[in-house]
């Protein structure tokens, strides 16, 4: 199912630029004058079905390092993962559903509340595509490019939906 281009934009540029933070955080100063205290992103997290698997693809893929890793008395396992400011927190949880059809496909996912994706900004949308290509990646939403930004979304080891995104101006 295709998703509308006025629509794909829409997106990318409403809700895709808060996001944007993962690959160069800053403190976001409150626009509002009710709220009093900055905000800046902290982490990502992904339920994952194995989390060495995982841990290996987002090393061999993004450049990611393991900071640390436990294993709770319940049988879960964590691993946290990071490459410069960006960190993700690995979940590993005994009798976990796995993750539905629908949800790997980012144009199906937008059906369904909840998170939808995490975005790495790149300098060079289509280098970085060719290069996880060459290693095999699968690419879910081919790339869509506009005057603002190009982006598109590929999918990691566990079949979740990762934006790669290139903004072509600058945010505010």
């Amino acid at each position: 199912m295709k998703i509308a281009k006025p629509v794909v934009a829409f997106i990318v540029l409403t809700f895709l630029g808060p996001f944007s933070m993962l690959a160069f955080p800053k403190t976001a100063v409150a626009q509002n004058s009710n709220v009093g205290f900055d905000i800046a992103l902290d982490h990502v997290a992904l339920s994952v079905p194995d989390i060495g698997q995982s841990e290996a693809w987002y090393q061999e893929m993004f450049g990611f390092k393991e900071v640390r890793r436990s294993v709770e008395p319940d049988g879960m396992r964590t691993a946290l993962i990071q490459r410069g400011d960006v960190r993700i927190e690995l979940f590993q949880v005994p009798g976990a559903a796995p993750l539905p059809q629908s949800r790997r496909n980012p144009s199906e996912d937008f059906r369904t509340h909840g998170v939808k994706h995490f975005a790495f900004r790149v300098k060079d949308v289509r280098a970085a595509l060719a290069e996880l290509q060459s290693k095999g990646v699968k690419v879910v939403f081919e790339l869509h490019d506009y005057p603002g930004a190009a982006f598109a979304f590929v999918s990691d080891n566990a079949g979740n939906a990762v934006e790669l995104i290139q903004y072509k101006i600058p945010l505010q």
